[in-house]
C-alpha cells in the first residue's frame, strides 16, 4: 500500500491542499453540522495519509486542539457572531483569531518537530518552536488572502473594514505567541521523557 501512496503522493497531497483551501473558503457559508463533518472529515484524512504515507502517527490530543479551533470559528459563524459580536472585551472576530491560532500551533510545532526528525534533524524545542510560528504566521498570512479571494471573486462578505487584514495579523500573531508557550508546555515533556529513555 506504501509503493501506491508513494506513486500518488504529488496528487493526494495537492489535493489535500486544494480541499482545505476550498474549505476555508467557503467553510463561514456552511450550517454548523455540515462545517463540523467537513472539517473532521479533512483532518481524519490528512491524519490518514501522513499515517499511512510517512508512518507518522500524529497525537490525537493535538488533532482535537485543531478541531476545538476549527468549532471555534463554525460557532462563530452559526451565530453571525463575525463583524458584530462582542466576545468579552474584543470583537468576535478578534477572539477567533486569537484562539484558532493558539490551539492549532502545539500541531504545527509537533509536525515541524518530527519531520526533522524524519531527516535526522533534532533542533532545540525553542528553535523549532520559533521555525514553527514563522511558518505559521504565513499561513495565517495566506488565510488573509483567501479571505480577499471571497470578497474579488466569489462575494462574499469577510472584509469588515480598511484595517482587518492587519487587525487579523495581529491576533493571529498574538494567538500564536500563546500558542508557541502552550506548545512548550506540552511537548516539553515529551523531550524529557525520551532524554530519559536514552541516557
Amino acid at each position: 500500500m506504501n509503493a501506491w501512496l508513494k506513486r500518488l503522493e504529488l496528487p493526494i497531497t495537492a489535493a489535500l491542499i486544494f480541499a482545505g483551501a476550498a474549505f476555508l473558503l467557503k467553510m463561514c457559508y456552511l450550517p454548523l453540522v455540515t462545517c463540523t463533518l467537513v472539517g473532521g472529515a479533512w483532518l481524519a484524512a490528512v491524519y490518514w495519509y501522513v499515517r499511512a504515507r510517512y508512518k507518522i502517527v500524529m497525537p490525537p490530543a493535538l488533532l482535537l486542539l485543531v478541531f476545538a479551533a476549527l468549532e471555534v470559528d463554525a460557532l462563530g459563524n452559526f451565530f453571525s457572531m463575525y463583524g458584530r459580536a462582542v466576545f468579552g472585551s474584543v470583537m468576535y472576530d478578534e477572539f477567533a483569531h486569537l484562539a484558532v491560532q493558539a490551539l492549532t500551533m502545539p500541531l504545527v510545532v509537533w509536525l515541524l518537530s518530527e519531520g526533522l526528525r524524519r531527516f535526522g534533524q533534532q533542533l532545540p524545542l525553542g528553535l523549532s518552536i520559533f521555525f514553527a510560528a514563522a511558518v505559521f504566521f504565513s499561513l495565517s498570512a495566506f488565510y488573509e488572502i483567501i479571505e480577499l479571494w471571497d470578497e474579488l471573486y466569489f462575494g462574499g462578505q469577510r472584509i469588515w473594514s480598511k484595517h482587518d487584514a492587519p487587525n487579523d495579523l495581529q491576533w493571529d500573531f498574538a494567538g500564536i505567541l500563546i500558542g508557541a508557550l502552550l506548545a512548550y508546555l506540552i511537548l516539553r515533556r515529551g523531550r524529557q521523557a525520551e532524554t530519559a529513555m536514552a541516557t
